[in-house]
């Protein structure tokens, strides 16, 4: 049993570090919440999608309406990670985690150029405004900007729509503004702006407005930043921007969270209109705890043992140590399980010695009839053990040799019985 438990223990951790050496592989596929397949963040998932691809990592991009359902998603466990406008609520005790903020999303408003509607948000009562769907992200906002203006109950109506379907209502007069809050480069977001049927509605106090919205900023946007000929902007604006983050749900593996902060270092650190470079990505103000490896990935860039190993060794290192160092100290032992084995085997027959030789001494001693008698007995009974060993074969001429000596003991007690002795 003792010589069981002493190879089971080395098997048994090679074992455990071999599985536990594979948990390190990350999985070949995730699923990435973004939003319509006409917005921004679908387009941003794209490039994801075509960075992680280099590292063998599928990208399965899930269309929502948005950044409030891409919460949910998470939480219910549909997908491992998603875009999540500024301003959002992450609930706590969900699992969930920031990879780091992402960009600055503009929150700007449209309507059309014959449409009366005020830069002040507070006198925008009874107007239709496009909101976005349910679940979306501009919804939440178009909420907060109604809710810091205080308009709960001033009979604005919130259309159901968003994207390109927003602008065509705009154009036929089926809403009198529309609010989105997307990439700059949203396709939509493009066409509204250069759209000489469409106003950007210069809304005033933006600067007020942007301590109403958590991540909220004030960004000036240079006239003819996004047209030359004609200019658009017409002249200077200043607009408000949301910070977009990416989230994921706590379990996510540590080598696809490398993978994903690494892509966001290269997608959205360059400069723009509404960042400087290398402002984005950040680990500033997270909506939720901040992951560790995207941290350091974000905040240090790839070390020196991503030029060494492969992403998934380097980016858990710390691990792949720990589940070394066993093999550190098991490497020895292994090396004398042999041995071991060897010193068992042998010990079997060598316990029997120490009997055979004191009665080896007990025959010499002995006098009467009796006292050969117990030797005898005693023999027999050492002489079954040894038979009854059942050692391999590789190991039987130890006991050969221990039979041979109790064969000359059992001589001798014969020579005794056949007149050595004459005492009773």
């Amino acid at each position: 049993m003792r010589l069981f438990f002493t190879l089971l223990i080395p098997v048994f951790v090679v074992v455990m570090v071999v599985l536990l050496i594979s948990s390190l592989v990350p999985p070949d596929s995730i699923r990435l919440a973004t939003g319509p397949k006409d917005g921004g963040y679908w387009r941003i998932g794209e490039e994801y999608r075509s960075k992680l691809a280099k590292d063998e990592i599928t990208v399965e991009l899930v269309e929502t309406a948005g950044s409030v359902e891409n919460i949910q998603r998470l939480i219910d466990g549909d997908v491992d990670v998603a875009f999540v406008q500024g301003g959002i609520p992450i609930p706590g005790g969900d699992g969930l985690e920031s990879l780091g903020a992402l960009f600055p999303e503009p929150l700007v408003v449209f309507k059309h150029t014959g449409a009366q509607v005020s830069r002040y948000p507070g006198d925008w009562r009874g107007i239709r405004l496009a909101a976005g769907q349910v679940g979306s992200g501009t919804r939440a906002a178009a909420l907060a900007l109604i809710q810091a203006a205080g308009l709960q109950n001033s009979g604005i109506e919130l259309l159901e729509i968003g994207g390109l379907d927003a602008i065509s209502a705009l154009r036929v007069g089926d809403a009198d503004a529309a609010l989105f809050v997307s990439p700059l480069d949203a396709p939509y977001l493009t066409e509204a702006i250069v759209d000489p049927e469409l106003d950007l509605i210069q809304m005033a106090l933006i600067d007020a407005l942007s301590f109403k919205f958590v991540s909220g900023h004030s960004v000036v946007v240079p006239a003819g930043s996004t047209s030359l000929a004609p200019p658009r902007p017409a002249q200077d604006v200043k607009i408000l921007t949301l910070t977009a983050s990416m989230i994921a749900t706590s379990d996510l593996h540590p080598a696809v969270i490398d993978r994903l902060a690494h892509s966001a270092n290269k997608i959205h650190g360059d400069r723009s209109v509404l960042q400087a470079a290398k402002e984005f990505p950040n680990t500033n103000s997270p909506p939720a705890p901040i992951n560790d490896v995207a941290w350091h990935m974000i905040n240090s860039g790839p070390n020196i043992l991503h030029d060494i190993f492969p992403f998934w060794v380097a980016a858990q290192f710390g691990r792949v140590l720990l589940f070394l160092l066993p093999l550190l100290f098991l490497a020895p032992l292994l090396r004398l399980v042999p041995a071991l084995y060897v010193w068992f085997q042998n010990r079997r027959v060598w316990r029997h010695y120490q009997n055979i030789a004191s009665l080896e001494a007990e025959i010499e001693d002995a006098v009467t009839v009796d006292e050969i008698e117990t030797v005898a007995k005693k023999l027999n009974d050492v002489a079954a053990t040894l038979a009854n060993l059942n050692l391999p074969l590789a190991y039987r001429q130890k006991a050969y040799d221990a039979r041979l000596h109790i064969e000359l003991i059992a001589q001798e007690i014969e020579r005794r019985r056949s007149g050595g002795s004459t005492e009773s």
